[in-house]
């Protein structure tokens, strides 16, 4: 329920692919709650204030966590999404109209709060067993739960055993968040 959604403050956005390109952002959100548990691959839903057309109070919409880590203060969790802008055509008039929560959570700044519910379920998980073979496919902002797998597979890769591999593609290699001269934090990854 709306009202009880967790509160989160925007730390930083930062955009990760070139002007020449969709704006995909890197958004860190603070959580203020020392116990919040997140697994690889699960969502949190955004509420983005109204009011909103049909007369909606909020609009809810799901982003995967790209990766969550203890705050440096040790206060909270600090949540990291990969939103892109978007916009939607309209059917009948042909008009563009900014999207509702991508466009509200890349005009966040520093301290605003932002309004979550979750996390949710995750249709991903990663074996318990260690020797298990990973193969992960993705495309765009999809590679945000992939992202996180990666960070956690690598930090127990003495203990992994498995064959990790990732296939990511985008429409150039601009798009190729995190492996573009924008970020390579992927890079850092690869063997």
């Amino acid at each position: 329920h709306p009202s009880d959604a967790p509160d989160a403050r925007s730390q930083a956005s930062q955009r990760i692919t070139p002007e020449s390109t969709d704006e995909v952002r890197q958004i860190v959100l603070r959580i203020n709650t020392p116990a919040y548990y997140f697994l690889e691959g699960q969502n949190i839903g955004v509420l983005t204030p109204g009011p909103h057309p049909y007369g909606n109070k909020t609009h809810h919409r799901y982003y995967t966590i790209a990766n969550a880590t203890k705050s440096a203060d040790g206060e909270g969790v600090d949540l990291e999404l990969l939103v892109r802008r978007g916009s939607y055509i309209d059917e009948v008039s042909g008009d563009e109209y900014p999207g509702e929560a991508s466009n509200y959570l890349c005009n966040a700044q520093p301290g605003d709060k932002i309004s979550i519910t979750g996390p949710y379920r995750s249709p991903f998980l990663i074996p318990a067993d260690k020797t298990c073979n990973l193969l992960m496919l993705g495309t765009g902002t999809g590679i945000a739960p992939f992202r996180a797998f990666l960070r956690r597979v690598y930090q127990e890769q003495s203990q992994w055993d498995g064959k990790v591999r990732l296939f990511y593609g985008a429409r150039t290699g601009a798009d190729m968040l995190y492996m573009n001269e924008v970020n390579q934090d992927l890079a850092h990854y690869y063997d």
